[in-house]
This record gives C-alpha cells, sequence and structure tokens, in this order.
C-alpha cells in the first residue's frame, strides 16, 4: 500500500511543481512586462516634458523676431498753411524712449511743409541671433540720423543722434553700449565689407528712411522691428496730450 500511495502523489507532486514553475514564469513575465510598461511610460513622459521644451522655446523665439521696440513718440506741435492751402511749415516735438519705453531726449523741429522724412542707421543681425537673444546681437540696432522733409536735401536735415556714438536709448550694461559703439564707429565699413560684417555677426547694415505727411491731432510712433527695420505708425492721440497741445496753441 505504501508504495501505491506513493505511486499515487507522485503525479499530483509533478503537477504541483509544474503549477509553481508555470505561475513563476507568469509572475516573471509579468513582472517584465511591468518593468516595460512603466519604462516606456517614464520615456514617453520624459519625451513629452522634451517636446513642450523644444514648443517654448520654439514660441519664444517666434516671439522674439517679432518683438518691436518703440524707439520715439512724435506730435505735431504747429502747422503753419501756405497760399495753397497746404502745411507751409511744421514744428515737430520728438520724444526719444529708451528700452524700458522711459524718454530719454527731447527734440523741436521745425520743418518746411509737412511731409517729415526720418532717416537712421539700421543695423540687423543673423536671425538665430535674435532668436536666441544674444546679449549683444539679440536685435536690430537704429540711430535716429536726421529729420527732413519734401522741401528739404537730405544734408540739410535737422540731426537727432550724433553718428559714431551709441544712442541713448541704448545706454545698458558697458560690453553692450561698447559693442554698439563699435558698430556706429565702423558703420560704413560694414555696408560695403562683408568679411567684417560677418566678423561682427551683422545681417545687414544700411541707412532706412521712413516719411508721412504729419498732421495735427495724431501720435507718431517710431519703432524698429526686432529682426526688421524702422516702422512709422500712427496712433490715437491721447486726451491728455490732446489738452497741453490745445492750451500750449491758447498761449
Amino acid at each position: 500500500m505504501p508504495r501505491l500511495s506513493t505511486l499515487v502523489s507522485l503525479p499530483l507532486t509533478l503537477l504541483i511543481l509544474a503549477l509553481a514553475m508555470l505561475a513563476s514564469a507568469m509572475g516573471g513575465a509579468w513582472w517584465h512586462y511591468r518593468q516595460m510598461t512603466a519604462s516606456r511610460e517614464r520615456e514617453l513622459e520624459q519625451a513629452l516634458v522634451e517636446s513642450a521644451r523644444k514648443q517654448a522655446a520654439l514660441e519664444a523665439m517666434i516671439e522674439r523676431l517679432s518683438r518691436q521696440r518703440r524707439l520715439a513718440q512724435i506730435v505735431v506741435t504747429g502747422q503753419k498753411t501756405g497760399p495753397s492751402g497746404l502745411p507751409a511749415e511744421t514744428t515737430l516735438l520728438m520724444v526719444e524712449l529708451d528700452a524700458e519705453e522711459k524718454p530719454v531726449a527731447r527734440h523741436t523741429f521745425r520743418i518746411p511743409g509737412h511731409i517729415a522724412f526720418f532717416d537712421g542707421l539700421v543695423v540687423k543681425f543673423d536671425h538665430e541671433a535674435v532668436a536666441t537673444a544674444h546679449p549683444l546681437r539679440g536685435q536690430t540696432v537704429v540711430l535716429l540720423r536726421r529729420v527732413y522733409s519734401e522741401q528739404m536735401a537730405p544734408d540739410q536735415g535737422l540731426p537727432i543722434d550724433a553718428v559714431g556714438q551709441a544712442p541713448a536709448g541704448y545706454a545698458g550694461p558697458e560690453q553692450a553700449v561698447d559693442f554698439e559703439r563699435k558698430l556706429w564707429e565702423r558703420f560704413w565699413d560694414l555696408c560695403n565689407d562683408p568679411a567684417l560684417a560677418a566678423e561682427y555677426g551683422v545681417r545687414v547694415a544700411q541707412g532706412e528712411a521712413v516719411y508721412k505727411p504729419m498732421v495735427t491731432g495724431v501720435l507718431y510712433e517710431l519703432s524698429v522691428d526686432a529682426a526688421g527695420g524702422l516702422n512709422l505708425l500712427t496712433r490715437p492721440l491721447p486726451e491728455a496730450v490732446s489738452e497741453v497741445l490745445a492750451a500750449v496753441g491758447e498761449n
């Protein structure tokens, strides 16, 4: 009987061992599956984080490339009408602004006629430098050179900022001011020497002029695109400025 009992229990033992091995294999396979799944989930999370980082960086680059900076605000403070019925003389008040749009210089100009030209020296840098906010070449820089009219020769224009010096509106870290001073000192060389322009990271160096008929009751803004050139925009004149100009006109 004991021998029969042993023979009967042997298959049961083998079955139990087989089930145990199967359970162990299944457990191992499940553990491996969970490890792989967790690893893929971590990779996916990292990929999503990296994608979000790249998207944010791309959006920041696009924003920097499309950014505008105001250089000056201009209003007509007086006009004299000629025999033709058109303005024979226009008086302009220009206020230059710094990077924080605070006034840094004030000018009054009297020009014949009413179509005003605002002439500047413009240095544009490589798009990559602008997009990545390079500390020295992260935006187009402008030196506002002179104002003239359709009735004035450009070389008779009224000066704004001195050529060869960094404009007051760009005052900042000494390194940046020194760099801009070198740009203005060598501006005409940068215009015509591609090797020198490449050395300074300059994409374009040229003179630019924007102009419009100037009328009373309008606020004009000179601005520059971060990767582009000059703009002359018109805005509604703030009520407070209108009141001041009206009071000046009455006196």
